[in-house]
């Protein structure tokens, strides 16, 4: 049965422990200042170098390395200190290869050269040092509003100042019962274009010093275009329209302009001795923020597999971040950017990417206190993460039921929010009535919501109507045909229905997609020991932790699958997963110690005591009094 925790959608916790590789950039806030030096003024707080009535907009990562040396000239700024400063802790990137690229976008800006440098000294293997006479700077007013705070102070400092201004044009608005943002003109300019509707791929840079590897960039962009043009959830500019910024010197900002894309994918690749290191980044155009970044490495014996792989995980991931944003009140830009890192990172289904989700959904909040988007999303992680243990149920239901009121509230047109206070009802609430009525109030609204229909198709299948069930997460499937829980999930629901063969197939459907995909695994798993294919599943178990795979194989060989069972019972209840501990001692005809440990579930309201029903783990109870009471006392039917 594996070690795990079931919840909302099925996810098994203990599999999904594994921290992320990658972390999404930060965008820390501005110095508001003003810098005279050499024939250049620098506008800190609007990103503009001027020279001779010239001015170009420096890009987030170069503008931010020139304030840090502007702000000691003379000295040496060491390269750790740089990085620091660029990218937030936890950041998965070739830090080394991103500064050194950033200070060549940097040069070309100023007209500088390493060789003969005016405004930037290298300082091999130590830092860079600002040797141009920098005037001393101008302090500039702070805006009237926090949605203004963003581009290039140290992260403390300017989360400081965002969540104190923030917090008090929030208590402003609760004063007057009504809290009001108005936006600024530049941002009223481009709300029609922040939602993410399209989106460019730009030549992906060879940083190997060797030209025979540019067909490799060159190839894989291409395929990056092609596999995201395959999700087909937004417009991707052909490569024929892109091709004319390989090596360009334009900004962000300039190239979106140019191609009318919402968003930006660049990225590196780079080729020493054996190995190959491919980086990729998207970033909002509207902002500058980058939404994600991430590496990847492999031996180059293989390279158009991993051109393959990485092209696949790259037009995944966008795909995920880029996903439609229901019709909302227009929004604050830096609030739409949290809100997509916040979706992406809910995604991952892991603890910690849930814990990522929840900083970004409350930071679009603090940033735009009327954003309803914002709170179902936060609603939504509360309630899925508080199914998986990550919190208490008392935890999960009150911060995420008050988020789904609270976007109900601001917006009672907006599906999702209903879709997640209709998860309350079903999984904290076992409020069955309510759980019906504001489902169906969400199908009404939005029938195209794909993750709104797959949790609609986990109510049915725990009020046994299975062939529904099963029809739901179809459907969910095919507005997501490549998302990894709804494809799992559809396995799921074949599972909860019996239908065990299908589920083995469509389990294994969902890890072609990502083979390490746990929710995946674990339906798998337990479809195979319905099955009675033993073997099968051990196999698959110790794939799954393979740490304990000797001790597995050695179980299984001497004591056969049922002790395996029976241990995974006793972890269990040692562990206090008491309902994973009952279906663990229900399958080894320990019906009395089972039936004793969903009764303390029940005292402690345990969420997943709503699966009686659809669990196949429990059948062998079904004929047990005490089990038709407990049925009873959750309310299912």
């Amino acid at each position: 049965m594996g070690k795990a925790q079931l919840g909302v959608d099925g996810l098994d916790g203990r599999l999904l422990s594994n921290p992320l590789r990658m972390r999404t950039m930060g965008n820390p806030g501005p110095s508001l200042r003003i810098f005279h030096f050499g024939d250049f003024t620098l506008d800190a707080h609007t990103g503009e170098l001027t020279r001779k009535g010239d001015r170009t907009r420096l890009r987030d990562q170069p503008l931010q390395l020139l304030i840090a040396l502007l702000e000691q000239p003379g000295e040496l700024v060491a390269r750790e200190q740089l990085i620091e400063r660029v990218w937030t802790p936890g950041t998965y990137v070739d830090f080394d290869r991103g500064l050194n690229k950033a200070i060549n976008h940097l040069r070309e800006a100023l007209g500088d050269s390493a060789e003969h440098p005016q405004f930037i000294e290298t300082l091999p293997r130590k830092g860079y040092r600002f040797i141009s006479k920098v005037i001393p700077a101008e302090t500039a007013t702070i805006p009237d509003e926090a949605p203004e705070v963003s581009r290039v102070m140290p992260k403390k400092r300017a989360w400081g100042i965002v969540l104190a201004v923030s917090g008090l044009i929030l208590a402003a608005g609760l004063a007057i019962g009504i809290a009001v943002v108005r936006p600024h003109p530049w941002q009223q300019s481009q709300q029609a274009s922040l939602r993410i509707n399209s989106l460019a791929v730009i030549p992906l840079d060879n940083l190997s010093g060797d030209r025979n590897q540019e067909y490799f960039a060159d190839s894989l962009t291409d395929q990056i275009i092609t596999d995201l043009a395959k999700f087909g959830s937004t417009r991707v500019i052909s490569r024929a329209s892109v091709l004319r910024y390989k090596g360009t010197r334009k900004t962000i900002q300039e190239i979106g302009r140019d191609l009318n894309a919402d968003a930006i994918i660049e990225g590196t690749v780079t080729r020493s001795d054996n190995r190959m290191r491919i980086t990729a980044q998207l970033i909002q155009v509207s902002t500058d923020m980058h939404l994600w970044a991430e590496a990847y490495e492999q031996s180059v014996i293989e390279p158009l597999d991993l051109q393959s792989r990485v092209a696949t995980d790259i037009a995944r991931k966008v795909d995920t971040v880029v996903h439609p944003l229901e019709q909302d009140r227009p929004v604050n830009a830096q609030a739409y950017g949290f809100y997509l890192k916040g979706r992406y990172y809910f995604y991952q289904y892991s603890t910690r990417g849930w814990q990522q989700a929840i900083e970004h959904f409350r930071k679009a909040i603090e940033l735009d206190p009327n954003f309803a988007s914002a709170y179902t999303g936060l609603a939504d992680t509360y309630l899925v993460a508080g199914a998986y243990g990550v919190f208490t149920p008392k935890e999960a239901l009150s911060e995420g039921k008050a988020a789904a009121q609270k976007a109900v509230q601001l917006n009672d047109n907006l599906a999702s929010a209903h879709y997640a206070l209709a998860t309350a009802y079903t999984w904290y609430d076992w409020d069955w009535t309510n759980a019906e009525k504001e489902f169906q109030r969400a199908l009404a609204l939005n029938p195209d919501d794909a993750l709104g229909r797959n949790w609609y198709g986990g109510y049915l299948s725990l009020l046994g109507r299975h062939n529904e069930a099963v029809d739901e997460h179809e459907r969910a499937r095919q507005l997501e045909p490549f998302s990894l829980v709804i494809n799992a999930n559809l396995a799921r629901a074949l599972y909860w229905a019996r239908r065990y063969d299908e589920a083995i197939a469509h389990a294994r459907s969902t890890l072609d997609i990502d083979p390490k995909f746990s929710v995946a695994l674990f339906w798998l798993e337990g479809s195979l020991r319905h099955k009675q294919m033993f073997r099968q599943a051990i196999d698959l178990r110790k794939t799954v932790f393979p740490e304990h795979a000797a001790e597995f194989e050695k179980q299984f060989q001497t004591a056969g699958f049922q002790s395996v069972l029976r241990r995974d019972g006793d972890d269990f209840k040692k562990d206090g997963d008491l309902i994973q501990a009952a279906r663990c001692y229900a399958q080894v005809a320990q019906k009395k110690e089972a039936i004793a440990l969903l009764e303390s579930c029940l005292q402690r309201r345990c969420s997943s005591m709503v699966t009686l029903k659809a669990e196949p783990d429990f059948d062998v109870l079904r004929d047990d009094v005490r089990f038709q009471k407990l049925v009873q006392q959750v309310g299912l039917p």
